[in-house]
């Protein structure tokens, strides 16, 4: 499979934001500490879930001293509807723990730092990034790397290879929010089995790559 010509990349480009112009995170959270909060919290559960535990959350706690100061067990508890609940408490608190110790209470803002900090990976710092501190970045998941690949946008496996195919192709203020775009496709159209092309709003623009069994 040869480069998709820009010509293409660009029909893309404009079906996604005529048909997803509002598209965005839909994690709430009132300062980048909870949002980073909200995007641990988020690994294989809902925004709906993860916004009601956060809610549960604000009740209790408020600053990254309090997450940092709070007994593990007690955190645990508070997080304990969400799955994996345990790993991901003990992420968060170590992650406030560092931040007060090394960071004097302060939030990292750029990728490098906050890979640095316990259970925060590549994607997790682009989504903090993109969505909280105003720094273009690509966070790619699961929906985004299927819907890049199917669309002939990258032909890489590896999530860094296909960021940066689309750091290649898009101008960088386009990342955040064509992330969100690609996430809404594969949530609503580009499913991983029988995806719904008949109906999707990008079947003229797709090549459809590695799809064996479209509705």
């Amino acid at each position: 499979m040869s480069d998709l010509p820009m010509p293409e990349v660009r029909l893309i480009d404009n079906c996604l934001q005529e048909h997803w112009p509002d598209a965005q995170c839909e994690l709430l959270a009132a300062d980048p500490f909870e949002f980073l909060v909200a995007v641990i919290c988020s690994a294989q559960t809902s925004d709906t879930r993860v916004n009601q535990v956060m809610a549960s959350l604000q009740e209790h706690l408020c600053g990254i001293e309090a997450y940092a100061t709070i007994a593990l067990p007690q955190l645990e508890r508070l997080l304990s509807r969400l799955p994996f609940y345990r790993a991901k408490a003990r992420s968060i608190h170590e992650c406030a723990r560092v931040i007060l110790q090394q960071h004097q209470g302060v939030m990292p803002r750029d990728a490098q730092a906050l890979c640095q900090l316990p259970g925060v990976g590549a994607k997790t710092a682009a989504v903090v990034l993109a969505n909280r501190l105003q720094v273009p970045a690509i966070a790619v998941d699961s929906h985004v790397q299927r819907c890049s690949q199917r669309l002939g946008l990258s032909r890489q496996q590896r999530p860094s290879a296909i960021e940066a195919d689309l750091r290649r192709r898009f101008p960088a203020h386009r990342w955040t929010q064509l992330c969100h775009q690609l996430i809404r496709l594969g949530r609503e159209y580009c499913r991983p089995q029988r995806p719904k092309c008949s109906s999707c709003p990008l079947s003229q623009a797709c090549p459809r790559y590695g799809v064996t069994k479209p509705r």
